[in-house]
């Protein structure tokens, strides 16, 4: 997607009553600003844990989920992580779709990474029932992850990020949320910003407890019609427990509320992870939101990743539930010594 002027929008098949509908919702009034980008988009091995992973994060993904945990993780990470959600809930109007790829390499005092997150978000017209709003926000995140200890096990670390950022809105004909996540394609408006992730991670012989906060300065990306869509500062506290060498639970908790697809999200993560072979470990978990009158209901997870030689693993994970929570699938490379 490019800049585009005058609030153009491109969108297959396009035909002019889209263009009066756009005149016709700016006239009634839009939300000055929305927000996107969960902190569950992204991580393979996070989300089969459920998301409980801020007290965990030992591996490259830590540049993104908490970044002081490399200084108690591997000597050296190399992480290439995808996945992938869906909430297209029966009987509402309204429907997300959310995706991200991750490559991070780490050592135990700095990091490097590239993200690219992506969410679409499709709802009710304002005033037009029989249309759909459209907004999508796709950013492209270069970090660079200093970590530093201030005394023995107690570590605090920082994910600079230049985020390239192309936000879009529209009002189009239909109501069809699946067809519309699928096949809509806007032009919208690129804009750059500077960013700040921040992380604290304590470490004992018996688990850690990890704080983050993404997302710092709170960056806003302007669409052509002149809307804005945030990303907006999520602070989240997290602790692991080893109930045996090779056992472990997890539990996150987001200190703030921040908007969600279908209004506002606290989200409370449990999960474990277990070597339950030289080769094999398995993982599960489950999520819900704490607060709001939609979406309570948990989604639940599973993993796996497998040695394929000594270093080198490949995870997965499913992420499942009932039709109000979100849905989706996540494959990850992870290099590790």
């Amino acid at each position: 997607m490019t800049s585009g002027g005058g609030g153009y929008v491109k969108l297959r098949q396009m035909r002019r009553p889209v263009l009066a509908s756009v005149v016709i919702t700016m006239i009634l009034g839009l939300p000055p600003v929305a927000a996107a980008q969960s902190t569950e988009t992204i991580g393979t091995r996070a989300q089969g844990m459920g998301g409980a992973f801020v007290g965990v994060a030992d591996d490259a993904s830590a540049v993104y989920w908490n970044p002081a945990g490399l200084a108690s993780g591997a000597y050296f990470s190399l992480v290439v992580d995808g996945s992938t959600a869906r909430l297209v809930p029966d009987g509402e109007p309204d429907g997300q779709d959310r995706n991200g790829w991750l490559l991070a390499l780490s050592m135990p005092a700095l990091g490097l990474s590239y993200a690219r997150l992506q969410s679409t978000t499709v709802r009710p017209a304002l005033g037009i029932p029989e249309n759909s709003r459209v907004e999508s926000l796709v950013t492209h995140n270069i970090g660079a992850t200093l970590v530093h200890s201030l005394v023995e096990h107690l570590a605090v670390g920082a994910t600079l990020k230049l985020v390239r950022g192309t936000a879009a809105s529209a009002v189009v004909p239909g109501n069809e949320r699946e067809d519309l996540l699928e096949d809509i394609d806007l032009v919208g408006h690129s804009s750059t910003r500077g960013d700040v992730d921040v992380g604290v991670m304590a470490v004992a012989s018996f688990g850690r407890l990890g704080l983050t906060v993404r997302n710092l300065t709170a960056p806003e990306f302007d669409t052509a019609a002149g809307e804005e869509l945030q990303l907006e500062t999520e602070a989240r506290l997290g602790g692991s427990v080893l109930l045996l060498p090779q056992w472990k639970l997890a539990a996150d908790i987001d200190l703030t509320s921040n908007h969600g697809a279908f209004g506002d999200v606290r989200e409370l993560s449990i999960g474990t992870e277990s070597q339950v072979m030289r080769q094999l470990t398995v993982r599960g978990g489950f999520r819900f939101n704490t607060i709001g009158d939609r979406s309570r209901t948990p989604a639940y997870s599973a993993g796996v990743s497998y040695a394929v030689f000594g270093a080198v693993l490949v995870d997965g994970q499913i992420t499942a539930g009932p039709d109000n929570a979100f849905r989706g699938w996540g494959l990850a490379g992870r290099f590790l010594f």
